[in-house]
């Protein structure tokens, strides 16, 4: 632990994570030794620290929110609606997570916009998209003779298209840094999938 000012930490199974002044570190062997997992956070000064499944949210004290799926090996930030990058303290409640912040009040934000929402499961509606996260383009895999429709985690409404092959490339370098909600529409239904634009 090459930074000993600790000011949170977050279990998840054998998983400590420590945030400090530093960055975050993680230490699978109760403690024993640590790493930095830093990939993608751009202010490491992190002072609180929140679980929800195996998605982690890290709060630092200047740049805002960031969010791992991968046990830290990588981070995006998740702003949106943040008045304070400061982050204080986060606490889980229910299906929302509140963020108290240093001058900007509380934030609340569902968990289902940052960690993303269940997709439909059925061989008609099955779509995949990658790479994920993505900086320039997307590829997305789906039916032929869908609809697809882009939107952000606002429900905002940024692209539409029709699928008229089962691969379908998407340039999204024009996107702001963020969560994006892709819908494909077919006569079976509905299939849902999120990715993170870098």
């Amino acid at each position: 632990l090459t930074n000993t000012d600790v000011y949170s930490l977050a279990i998840s199974g054998t998983n400590i994570f420590a945030g400090t002044g530093g960055g975050v570190f993680l230490s699978s062997n109760n403690g024993s030794s640590w790493t930095a997992i830093n990939n993608g956070i751009t202010f490491p000064y992190i002072t609180s620290l929140a679980i929800s499944g195996s998605n982690i949210l890290a709060g630092t004290a200047g740049d805002g929110v960031f969010l791992s799926s991968n046990n830290g090996s990588s981070w995006t930030a998740i702003n949106n609606g943040l008045t304070s990058l400061d982050v204080r303290a986060f606490f889980i409640s229910g299906t929302d997570i509140f963020a108290g912040t240093y001058g900007g009040g509380v934030w609340k934000r569902p968990l289902s916009e940052i960690t993303g929402i269940n997709k439909t499961n059925n061989n008609e509606s099955n779509i995949a998209v990658y790479p994920n996260p993505a900086t320039n383009n997307i590829t997305i895999e789906s039916p032929q003779q869908a609809v697809i429709e882009i939107s952000n985690i606002q429900g905002q409404l940024i692209k539409t298209l029709a699928a008229n092959s089962n691969k379908t490339s998407v340039n999204v370098s024009s996107f702001a840094r963020g969560m994006y909600l892709i819908k494909v529409k077919t006569e079976k239904g509905v299939a849902v999938e999120k990715f993170v634009k870098e």
